[in-house]
């Protein structure tokens, strides 16, 4: 993905300027507003829900 490196720092900076507390759906929301953007026919939605989910599964081990 030619815009990884952007994405990454688009995300950071969001994060760390949010001014309220929130939750697990409002961290989602600030990510997706930035993803959207970069979004192509190749780089796909289902694509960022996978690896979200496969990081997770790393994670809570149900990794298989």
């Amino acid at each position: 993905m030619e815009n990884f490196n952007k994405i990454k720092e688009e995300i950071t900076w969001q994060l760390n300027t949010i001014n309220y507390v929130g939750d697990l759906s409002d961290l989602g929301n600030e990510i997706g507003i930035i993803i959207a953007e970069y979004l192509t026919v190749d780089d796909t939605l289902n694509d960022f829900i996978s690896g979200l989910k496969h990081g997770i599964s790393l994670t809570d081990g149900t990794h298989g």
